[in-house]
């Protein structure tokens, strides 16, 4: 029992991180839809400055166009927001959090399986099997909140 807690204490941990990222995603393509001039030029600015990383995710960011920016900034901050609540919930060990964490974590498995289907990496494959694992852990611990809360 204590080392399931600490396990789901660790996903959740890394879950906020991951939002925390998603939010961050979310306002710079907010503020970068705003002003693409401002962005052509930041990106100009990452090549001279030899940060091609960088500079190639503000191309990345003009090709898609504002519009396509707006969609990624709403969906990733709606996203975040939703995981950060899930953690929260499932920190204080609320039943509704447990769930909504399973179905958080279960929601990219197909993409991961495809992936690993199209790719076969060993590092895809350890990455979907830390997931599964994870999404276990969680599911367990919810089914078990499931069962006290009805008296069983």
């Amino acid at each position: 029992m204590k080392l399931q807690g600490l396990l789901i204490r660790l996903i959740v941990i890394k879950k906020v991180v991951v939002a925390t990222l998603l939010l961050l995603v979310s306002v710079a393509a907010s503020i970068s839809s705003q002003d693409m001039g401002r962005l052509a030029l930041l990106a100009d600015d990452l090549v001279a400055g030899d940060r091609m990383l960088l500079a190639s995710l503000a191309r990345r960011a003009l090709d898609l166009g504002p519009d396509s920016l707006r969609a990624i900034a709403l969906i990733s901050g709606s996203y975040a927001l939703l995981v950060y609540l899930a953690a929260w919930a499932a920190w204080n060990e609320r039943r509704w959090g447990d769930w909504l964490l399973v179905a958080l974590m279960a929601l990219p498995l197909p993409y991961e399986v495809f992936k690993l289907v199209q790719q076969q990496s060993p590092s895809d494959a350890i990455v979907l099997g830390l997931n599964v694992l994870g999404l276990l852990i969680v599911l367990t611990r919810a089914r078990r909140h499931g069962r006290t809360a009805s008296g069983v």
